[in-house]
């Protein structure tokens, strides 16, 4: 047969959308280890749901591919892939190689399910609302030994999400950049450790499900270009509104606040065009007790094929290497499910929670469509027991107070994070971040304030058996469960008073602290914990295997020393192939305490101290102790209020900082720095210590004189062990000050004053240090009712701040003046804990959004001081400059940011400098934008999504709006911003409407700069947006007066638009559905995996100059684009029609596109124009076709591949293949070598489908 006779059937036709309705959608569902099915709620026809013919009723997640994948055990629904009989997965996506990257998008949708199990007769119409949006997308992880402990999706292209690269994430929860953040979650993220976060806040009305659209609502986010894992199997993707996470299992009372676990996708990773299944039941091996011998454990667990790919058709191993993974929780009673294995001859390896992985199983060979039963038995490891006791040089003492400990389990005596294999359970979701209470970490005057108390903690288990009094009656689960938990039920504090618990022993008495962890010879110590077990929380996955390993506990004002507090001590244990217990003893001493006094100043003579003073309450004062390495050896903050003219700081080592008084809403809390930057409670060794402090406003300096020579001096200060205290006082004395007004006014020389053009606009002014043109300082105002804010123009003067400035924002409230950054006082140490409105059903925690924006001085020294330890929230004397960045103004000698500008100031200790800047009307546009199909003006098919953007001949940014995020936002009733047929559209986003459908003309209005403006490239600019100020601006023109920054050249405009929804419904989405954003500047001007939109700019638009203060109209011609769209599918091993997931689609003629299936689907738009098209797929035979795209046209091509009969290659071995294949798979091979070449974006040429 010749390759042409294998082209399919080319088909042009109209269609209205990519997708087919969801039907056969699978998520996690509820594991529960009975068959035939294992689980319920995971399906729509699964007949063992709770809820009906149904997913579990709340928020519904999809993903795309993988809205089509079954469980391996459903017999309920064609097509069959019943585990026993032909397992054939749908829904899939072949796995990347070392030397074969898998690339392909994501489309995550949201839908409500089951809408009217929340009618009540009180609530006949429910509505939910969710302000925002946590994704979690695992990532790989490579552990110390260079093994990839976990594995997951990668952006590729260089796309960087570790440095905020959002570019490839498109949505339509809103258009603005500023709103969404990426990034890497740390190893002690609670939910999924290592793991990709992506946090949207969305625009408009946010996330709705209303009874008015019949809770028909669909929010889409598509995720363009990613790398698929090395690693086969089964992968769940975490999603929480709200900032809320589900504490239970949907059931009534149901939940609403919080996307229910059994509704989050999945998606399979497949090793193989047909792969195979092994599954089975984890059991209790003969280590464990004999009441728990043969049964299934009910802990969660792992399970590892890890072997070599054999020829899916000759069975021959080829050499690739080739490995998948199952993950199970505890409530799936030991079942397991290792999918996607490429056909190959296996080990296999399990473990679970406390129960060491070991080998199961050895050169087991599966072949393609196999699947595989293996019950597996396991053991426990060694329980773990110690007792810490409290000493001092003179003996035991009591412990110093009621404080949390932390006991930590290394495999080196390198006492580094990397090296950590278990410790004590941590409060991973809710500031402080310390051992868990009932209530809150709030202190007292002797420990935690009543009614907050040290919570018990055990392992979360849900054992067959009772194996300690606390699980006793059925179903034996232990009443004090937590996700990290390590061992029986105990407290993780010290206590003076305390006593140990009458059941277990445990927890602490006046001097002595005794722990546990494991259950002998029913669960061992666990080790690695891991997010990927499919449940809402991270948890341990493995146990202890023979080895040494060394102890380290953790208390605040402690050292795990000798007597004499210098010399650190080792406590080791070694374990054998057969322990089953291990028990050790750890002495801790009582470190020396320094009591510090600050005493502040306002001038630089004299040893007079002056109060503080306002405008604000108070301020807080960081105190930092550095050995003589430079290492941060203790810290602690205070809050000093505006009447002191002192202040007292203790200092015993790291931890238990703070505390903030009353009414602050973290009153009485006390900080450990773990969860911040990594250093665990513990006390000062005994020695010479340089004390550093910080304060606003305030400097450090050595008395009496406080000369310019003497500032930031640390105070030495010398500690000994043992309780010892030592008194020092030390000094602040008062920075400079800057006071600054802002004018409007026009270009001329003289210039006059003009009213500001736009009413209530941010206005940044910023402060530098002229001689390094360090940033120091964004100036905020104080006002009673509003705290530190950000001066706004008003229309209704010229000035800022303007002579009516008090009565407008009360009679205390602060000019315009700065002494030093108030970044500590306006985000304080971390954010306050929220409220759970419904803690029976979800708690709300702000881990997921500080795992992006990591608000508050806690997590970095660097919002306080530099790495010279020179104070940042402080100024010097010196010289400095001032500038400012507000919408629709430019500043002489101000372009871009970081320029110093023309306006300086000089101050000095004590004094405060008055500086003023004058500010230019720019230039302002009007553009309209109208629509073209086939050259005859048309309206838009779809609602879209709008991006302006205006570069100069230098290709820089200088004016930019979105439907989203633009001036017209400040007030919805003016006359600027978007206009589609008249219509003012603003602050889209979610089911308020960007550019409707229908529309024929769009106008903008009064485009005079940036405006709260990130672009799709710059998603680093999100954070510095929320936390410190948006570089808005206006556009430089000409002028005839000699201004530093007037421009004279002429502006390029890009329009990009983005499909949304159709017209009437949220499903099935458009045609296109969130294709665009491909511009990244005027001179670069593709980002090209995030596909071309429906509409093009044939013919550049160029403008010319006009002077400041003038305005430009300009009218802007789209052109429609044709769209090709179609299905992609195979057969299987049986000849059973698969749809083609990830199939790679490139177009090539005019331009040069690629574009990739989603379950079977695939689309593009694409300029007129003949295209070749190479659909490639590893483990297919390549297909090249012949189209014509036609302006606005509509094409369909579906497309079927034939499996080329090969294994999925790794090595480029011709002679191999040839020797193991048969006469028809020679000549297969030879069509094979005559396919074009594609280029690898990281590497080399290979073949097309290698």
């Amino acid at each position: 047969m010749s390759e042409r006779m294998l082209i399919p059937i080319l088909i042009i036709l109209y269609m209205n959308s990519l997708f087919i309705p969801v039907y056969g959608h699978t998520t996690i569902g509820r594991l529960n280890g009975y068959p035939p099915y294992y689980r319920s709620n995971d399906h729509e026809l699964n007949p063992t749901n709770s809820f009906g013919a149904a997913h579990v009723p709340g928020p519904l997640g999809h993903v795309w591919p993988g809205s089509g994948y079954h469980s391996p055990f459903q017999n309920f629904e064609e097509p069959l892939q019943v585990a026993g009989n032909s397992y054939s997965p749908v829904g899939a996506i072949l796995t990347s190689t070392p030397r074969q990257d898998n690339v392909g998008d994501l489309i995550f949708a949201i839908n409500f399910s089951q809408p009217r199990a929340y009618v009540t007769k009180d609530n006949p119409k429910p509505t939910f609302k969710y302000n925002n949006i946590t994704l979690y997308i695992p990532a790989p992880i490579v552990d110390k030994h260079g093994r990839l402990s976990q594995d997951g999706f990668e952006p590729a292209g260089g796309i960087n999400w570790v440095g905020g690269d959002t570019s490839n994430i498109i949505t339509t929860l809103t258009a603005d950049y500023g709103r969404i953040f990426v990034g890497k979650t740390d190893l002690n993220d609670p939910f999924a450790p290592g793991w990709w976060v992506i946090r949207i806040i969305p625009s408009g009305n946010g996330i709705v499900f209303t009874p008015e659209r019949n809770w028909g609502e669909w929010y889409y986010i598509r995720i363009n270009q990613l790398r698929a894992p090395d690693i086969a199997g089964r992968y769940i993707f975490k999603i929480f509104l709200g900032d809320s996470y589900p504490v239970k299992g949907q059931a009534s009372p149901l939940i609403w606040t919080a996307m229910p676990v059994e509704n989050w996708p999945v998606l399979l990773v497949k090793g193989e065009v047909d792969p195979a299944i092994i599954y089975g039941t984890v059991k209790y091996g003969e280590g464990a007790g004999p009441d728990l011998y043969g049964k299934p454990v009910k802990l969660p667990g792992r399970v590892r094929a890890v072997g070599v790919a054999c020829d899916p058709l000759t069975g021959r191993p080829t050499g690739r290497a080739v490995e998948a993974r199952g993950y199970f929780n505890a409530s799936a009673e030991g079942h397991y499910e290792v999918e996607g294995l490429a056909p190959g001859i296996y080990d296999i390896y399990a473990s679970a929670a406390g129960l060491p992985e070991r080998k199961v199983a050895g050169n087991i060979q599966v072949r393609r469509g196999q699947s595989l039963s293996l019950d597996i038995q396991l053991d426990p490891g060694p329980q773990v027991k110690g007792e810490v006791h409290s000493k001092s040089c003179w003996g035991p003492i009591p412990w110093r107070g009621e404080l949390p400990i932390t006991i930590v389990i290394y495999d080196s005596d390198n006492y580094v994070e990397e090296n950590v294999v278990c410790q004590s359970p941590i409060n991973l979701t809710h500031a402080p971040y310390s051992s868990y209470v009932s209530g809150n970490t709030v202190f007292g005057t002797a420990g935690l304030a009543a009614p907050n108390s040290p919570k018990m903690v055990a392992f979360p288990w849900e054992g067959p058996i009772s194996y300690y009094p606390y699980t006793v009656p059925a179903p034996f689960n232990d009443p004090f469960g937590v996700y990290n938990g390590v061992g029986p039920a105990q407290v993780w504090w010290v206590n003076p008073t305390g006593s140990l618990d009458p059941m277990t022993g445990l927890g602490s008495d006046s001097s002595t602290f005794r722990f546990q962890f494991g259950a002998q010879r029913y669960y061992g110590a666990p080790k690695h914990f891991s997010g990927m077990i499919p449940q809402v929380f991270g948890t341990w996955i493995d146990g202890l295997e023979p080895g040494t390993y060394f102890v380290r506990a953790y208390v605040n004002g402690y050292v795990q020393t000798d007597i004499s507090g210098s010399r650190f001590k080792d406590y080791h244990f070694t374990v054998e192939p057969h322990t089953l217990n291990v028990e050790f003893f750890i002495d801790l001493y009582v470190s020396g305490t320094l009591n510090l006094t600050v005493h502040f100043h306002d001038g630089p003579s004299g040893m007079q101290t002056q109060p503080v003073g306002g405008p604000d309450p108070g301020r807080f004062l960081i105190a930092e102790a550095l050995d003589y390495r430079g290492s941060l050896a203790a810290f602690n903050f205070t809050y000093v209020t505006a009447q002191s003219t002192s202040a007292v700081i203790t200092l015993n080592g790291l931890g238990m900082a703070g505390v903030i008084p009353p009414p602050d809403p973290r009153s009485g809390v006390k900080y450990s720095l773990y969860r911040y930057r990594g250093l665990r409670d513990y006390g000062i060794h005994p020695g010479t210590y340089f004390i550093h402090i910080y304060m606003r406003g305030y400097i450090q300096a050595s008395a009496p004189e406080f000369s310019l020579s003497g500032l930031d001096q640390p105070t030495a200060a010398s500690i000994s062990n043992c309780g010892a205290s030592t008194l020092v006082s030390t000094h602040m004395v008062r920075g400079g000050g800057i006071n600054v007004t802002v004018y409007s006014v026009d270009w001329q020389d003289p210039s006059a004053q003009l009213n500001w053009r736009w009413r209530d606009t941010p206005a940044y002014i910023l402060v530098y240090d002229m001689a390094t043109r360090t940033f120091i300082d964004v100036i905020y105002f104080w006002t009673q009712a509003g705290g530190w804010s950000l001066p706004k123009a008003d229309s209704d003067y010229s000035t800022l701040p303007h002579h009516d400035w008090r009565i407008k924002y009360g009679s205390k409230a602060s000019m315009l003046v700065t002494n030093g950054s108030t970044v500590l006082e306006r985000l304080g140490p971390d954010l306050p804990n929220i409220p759970s409105p419904y803690p029976t059903q979800a708690m709300v925690s702000t881990v997921f959004m500080q795992s992006s924006t990591h608000i508050g001085f806690l997590y970095s020294s660097l919002s306080y001081r530099g790495l010279n330890y020179k104070s940042s929230v402080a100024i010097y004397p010196g010289q400095y400059a001032v500038t400012c960045w507000t919408y629709g103004y430019v500043q002489d000698g101000v372009v871009r940011l970081g320029d110093l500008g023309r306006c300086g100031v000089a101050v000095g200790l004590g004094m405060v400098g008055d500086s003023s800047i004058k500010l230019i009307n720019g230039v302002e546009f009007s553009i309209s934008i109208i629509f073209r199909s086939e050259g005859l003006p048309t309206s838009l098919p779809s609602n879209m999504s709008m991006r302006i953007r205006v570069y100069d001949e230098r290709d820089m940014l200088v004016a930019a709006a979105s439907t989203s995020i633009d001036i017209g936002m400040v007030d919805e009733s003016s006359s600027f911003g978007f206009f589609a047929d008249g219509k003012k559209i603003c602050d889209a986003g979610c089911t308020k409407p960007p550019i409707p459908a229908g529309t024929l003309k769009v106008e903008y209005k009064g485009l005079a700069g940036l405006f709260g403006y990130v672009d799709p490239i710059a998603g680093t600019e999100a954070v510095r947006r929320m936390t410190l100020f948006s570089a808005d601006s206006g556009v430089w023109g000409g002028s005839a007066a000699p201004i530093s920054g007037a421009y004279n050249g002429g502006w390029q405009i890009i329009v990009e638009m983005v499909p949304w929804y159709n017209q009437d419904s949220f499903y099935p989405p458009p045609a296109g559905l969130l294709q665009g954003e491909v511009h990244q500047t005027r001179f670069k001007p593709i980002l090209p995996y995030n596909h071309l939109g429906p509409f093009e700019l044939r013919e550049a638009l160029r403008l010319p100059n006009v002077k400041l203060g003038g305005r430009i109209s300009a009218t802007v011609t789209l052109d429609m684009r044709g769209l090709i769209t179609g299905r992609t599918f195979f057969n299987n091993m049986l000849g059973d029609q698969r749809s083609l997931s990830w199939a790679t689609l490139t177009f090539v003629g005019p331009t040069r596109q690629v574009t990739y299936s989603l379950d079977g689907f695939y689309e593009a738009y694409l300029p007129r124009g003949a295209y070749t098209v190479t659909v490639s797929e590893p483990g297919m035979k390549t297909q090249n076709l012949s189209i014509t795209i036609t302006d606005g046209g509509v094409a369909s091509l579906n497309i079927y591949l034939k499996t080329s009969g090969l294994p999925i290659p790794e090595y480029q071995d011709a002679e191999r293949i040839l020797a193991l294949t048969s006469a028809i798979l020679t000549f297969e091979l030879i069509l094979y070598k005559r396919r074009p070449k594609r280029i690898r974006m990281d590497g080399p040429t290979e073949s097309a489908g290698s």
